[in-house]
């Protein structure tokens, strides 16, 4: 499926504010995310498409705003009473515009697979929000991300914010944390998410860093703890090589022996990436580094 993202996304936020443009991006990532008609292969290619997009039409914003070539205002209009009219139309074409083309392709492709029907296609819907099982403690699944979709690899995107630079930012919906950099960008990266930290509080401070942490959970048995236990230290540690504690009890951001459920519902723990990608983060952040969740 081949979607000018570009040429859609330009037309939706001409003459908008950054935050106007930072919603209208989020609404198609949201679009994509939630067609259930795609396969995670698909929805992986489009999601960094648009990615793509967004990065060169931020870039173009950018670029305007420092030479100072181009007076936006008297481009687009000679007037002004009929301008939020037209941003409001143009958002409204870019949803309609999307959601048209994906269901169109999908509808032109028939079943996804063999003996495909509405019943398995809502099954199929299901099993994105079930609980992803880890491996045993002291099974080494891997320290990298790249197995991973695009998406969810480590990476620097926009993100406009009014959150302070050093920030952490956590996206428990789309499963995404982000460190907020200056210049409105963040380095993100793909997160699991634990069913006992999909709710709670918004503003947390982190407490405490730890190197290959210890941690014992009270509700396996004893045979499953002691085996957890010994394989702190090393790769193959369910808390993974590195851990965040946040002002919480409870609340952590740690590393993971399971790259594979980084994006998905997990067993145990809380909030989780790679060890390649905990250790990144935890380089960059020190204690009473502000952690704000967003939903």
């Amino acid at each position: 499926m081949n979607v000018d993202y570009y040429s859609l996304l330009t037309n939706a936020v001409a003459g908008k504010d950054g935050v106007a443009r930072a919603r209208i991006y989020n609404e198609a990532r949201n679009l994509i995310r939630k067609s259930s008609h795609l396969t995670r292969e698909v929805a992986a290619s489009q999601t960094a498409a648009l990615e793509d997009a967004i990065r060169r039409i931020e870039d173009e914003f950018t670029a305007e705003q420092e030479t100072a070539a181009v007076d936006i205002d008297k481009v687009l209009l000679t007037g002004s009473n009929w301008r939020p009219l037209v941003i409001a139309a143009s958002a409204i074409v870019v949803v309609i515009a999307l959601s048209a083309l994906i269901y169109s392709h999908v509808a032109s492709k028939g079943p996804v697979g063999a003996g495909m029907t509405a019943s398995s296609s809502k099954a199929g819907r299901g099993r994105e929000e079930e609980v992803m099982a880890d491996l045993k403690p002291g099974v080494d699944g891997g320290s990298t991300g790249d197995g991973l979709p695009f998406a969810f690899q480590r990476q620097v995107v926009f993100y406009r914010t009014t959150i302070v630079p050093g920030s952490i930012v956590i996206d428990r919906e789309n499963r995404f944390l982000y460190l907020i950099d200056s210049n409105n960008s963040a380095r993100r990266y793909g997160i699991g998410l634990a069913q006992e930290c999909l709710k709670g509080g918004s503003f947390f401070h982190v407490a405490s860093k730890l190197e290959w942490p210890v941690w014992k959970n009270p509700g396996v048995s004893t045979k499953d703890a002691d085996a957890l236990l010994a394989s702190t230290g090393q790769p193959g540690s369910p808390l993974g090589a590195r851990a965040l504690l946040l002002d919480k009890p409870g609340l952590l951001i740690h590393g993971t022996n399971t790259p594979k459920t980084i994006g998905h519902l997990v067993a145990s723990g809380c909030i989780r990436l790679v060890n390649d990608d905990v250790e990144d983060l935890y380089r960059r952040v020190s204690l009473e580094t502000r952690v704000v969740f967003v939903s």
